[in-house]
């Protein structure tokens, strides 16, 4: 590739350079294609038809258009157990502190609140860190423990 960029630039009469003589083609909004005028009403019948077709398959809950009836809703007991446990807030920080760090109901502890007071607590200690090292001091640290 060296050699022929040596090439190039031995060769060339007009620059040192030939990569600073070529035009870069950029386009404009007036080098698009124009639009007749008889196309535009054209295209809005185009469009009044598909609309009345849409229309006809509207669905207020199913959002599968290919699906001409609503899924019926299933007893609670149809459902997974973790489908319940989604709607329950996670454990703050705080909580979890509590019960890694001072063991406070540690007994009840589960592999995913260790995994995110892990996360947390690393988030924590970054922010802290980060706040020690900056070079302006006036800066307040929130304590830690804010949400208990």
């Amino acid at each position: 590739m060296l050699q022929i960029y040596k090439n190039d630039i031995l060769y060339s009469n007009a620059s040192i350079f030939s990569l600073f003589k070529r035009s870069i083609f950029v386009s404009k909004w007036n080098l698009a294609p124009k639009v007749k005028p008889g196309k535009k009403g054209q295209d809005k019948k185009a469009t009044e038809t598909d609309s009345t077709e849409s229309t006809e398959k509207v669905h207020i809950f199913n959002i599968y258009n290919t699906v001409d009836k609503d899924h019926d809703i299933l007893p609670d007991d149809a459902y997974p157990k973790w489908l319940w446990s989604l709607e329950k807030p996670l454990k703050s920080y705080g909580e979890l502190a509590l019960m890694f760090l001072y063991g406070k109901n540690v007994e009840n502890a589960t592999a995913q609140d260790y995994h995110r007071f892990r996360r947390l607590h690393n988030k924590n200690i970054i922010k802290l860190n980060n706040m020690r090292l900056k070079k302006s001091k006036r800066s307040t640290v929130k304590p830690i423990f804010w949400d208990l």
